[in-house]
């Protein structure tokens, strides 16, 4: 009986101990699972986290192509390099360790484009994949003066400042164009001989950093506009009207052109279209508008000078027509037909109802492709006005809102959206921005108070800069998040 005990004990054993072994095979499987699951997410974890930064580093290097030249931003599948300093399209692909990327770029229209940056790559057979899309604009060739020049991204109820630069003691920023990755900006002070022209590179918007400025002499420089490689000036210098400085490289800005307009008219307002410019100068000129041939840049020559009887403080166009706000005349918004650029013809002119003397003007195109658009116009009684148009004949012209901002309206730019960026002479609201989504109901929608007026603004790659007089007179603005 013993025996048998024993012998039924020992089996009892061999039972226990083989489920036991049993156990421990499952559990340390279950363990080795576990472990090597952990491990594949954490693998999966650091590829997709650079994947991500692969593609974040494609459309940077994408934007720097567009700003550098739009003729390389060709159509197609392209890889990436980066030689000599700068980012070059190469090949198909580019190849990083297990990544591979891509970046396609399809056309919308003439000076838009989609541009979609891919990373693939494989863990354990599986094809993973993480993209980067982003919408694209020519910045030198989009009509400066219709809203078609960027979207808007972030959130642009809380604005921030991304950095700032001064122009030094005793100079006051007047007007401010991006032609990125460089800024440029006017000046004027009391001195003559402190310079009056600079240019940034803002390829860090955080710390702007002068790479040249130019000494005009006496009057300062009022307003800039740019095209291609050159930058058109205005000043009060009675010797200089118009200046044209060769930007082909910012860092050796120099000035190949000049003209010397009739009288003693301070110019106030520069714009270019195909090879004319059109300069806007002040009520004590006999012509308070002249077109100018550049086709040879460093010898301007006069098309016309024509009498509007005020004093023309900016341009817009579209559509090939000028538009110019004169202030002190009776008919506030003229329109001249650039269609034929060496003999631009006045083809109406419009009242706006009520006292206005303005000084900013832009052009809000129809978002649905319709012949109708909104005129833009800013005015020192503190008003943004919303002008209707549907026709460039005034006849066809309506105030569909204004809306009073408490100080002067000194530049308007609008972005692709319902957003319009000003800068005013408001103590508290020197920047601010309007939401002009339903033109017959405008509403401010956020402002920063700066130490001095806001002068100029301009619009590029979703960043608002702006010109103020005072020190740091250059500001880069742009969303929340």
């Amino acid at each position: 009986m013993g025996k048998l005990n024993n012998l039924q004990n020992g089996g009892q054993s061999l039972i226990e101990a083989m489920v036991a072994i049993s156990i421990f095979i499952t559990v340390v499987g279950a363990i080795t699972t576990a472990l090597y699951s952990g491990q594949s997410i954490a693998i999966d974890a650091e590829n997709a986290g650079t994947a991500a930064e692969l593609a974040v580093e494609g459309r940077e290097a994408v934007r720097s192509i567009r700003n550098r030249d739009w003729a390389e931003f060709t159509n197609g599948i392209h890889g990436l390099r980066f030689v000599s300093g700068q980012w070059e399209f190469s090949g198909v692909s580019d190849i990083r360790d297990i990544f591979t990327r891509v970046v396609s770029l399809q056309a919308i229209d003439s000076n838009t484009k989609i541009a979609t940056t891919t990373i693939t790559w494989s863990t354990d057979g599986r094809i993973q994949k993480t993209e980067v899309v982003e919408k694209l604009t020519h910045w030198d060739n989009v009509a400066q003066g219709t809203c078609k020049i960027g979207p808007l991204i972030g959130n642009w109820a809380n604005p921030q400042v991304l950095g700032s630069a001064d122009l030094g003691a005793g100079v006051s920023g007047t007007d401010v164009v991006a032609k990125l990755p460089y800024v440029f900006m006017s000046g004027t002070s009391n001195t003559s001989s402190k310079h009056d022209i600079f240019a940034f590179d803002v390829s860090n918007p955080a710390l702007p950093t002068l790479v040249k400025s130019l000494d005009i002499g006496s009057g300062g420089i009022n307003s800039l506009f740019v095209k291609g490689n050159y930058l058109y000036a205005v000043s009060p210098n009675d010797s200089k009207e118009l200046m044209v400085f060769d930007i082909t490289n910012p860092a050796t800005m120099s000035q190949v052109g000049v003209y010397n307009l009739s009288g003693g008219g301070d110019a106030l307002s520069v714009y270019v279209f195909s090879n004319t410019v059109a300069v806007g100068r002040s009520g004590a000129a006999t012509n308070e508008l002249a077109f100018l041939n550049v086709s040879n840049p460093a010898l301007p020559a006069v098309i016309s000078e024509i009498s509007t009887g005020g004093s023309i403080y900016d341009f817009a166009a579209s559509d090939n027509k000028l538009y110019l706000v004169s202030q002190e005349s009776d008919p506030d918004v003229w329109v001249y037909d650039i269609s034929n650029p060496l003999a631009p013809a006045f083809v109406t002119n419009y009242d706006i109802p009520g006292i206005t003397e303005d000084i900013s003007l832009f052009i809000q195109e129809s978002q649905t492709g319709a012949a109708a658009f909104n005129i833009l116009d800013g005015n020192i009684q503190n008003e943004l006005i919303v002008v209707g148009a549907t026709t460039t004949l005034a006849s066809g012209w309506y105030v569909r809102d204004r809306i009073d901002l408490g100080g002067d309206v000194n530049d308007i730019v609008c972005a692709e959206g319902n957003l319009a960026f000003l800068a005013t002479t408001n103590s508290n609201k020197e920047f601010s921005i309007v939401n002009i989504g339903n033109p017959d109901n405008i509403i401010e929608y956020a402002s920063l108070n700066f130490p001095q007026s806001g002068s100029g603004i301009d619009f590029a790659d979703n960043k608002v800069f702006m010109s103020v007089r005072s020190n740091d007179a250059l500001r880069i603005i742009t969303s929340g998040p």
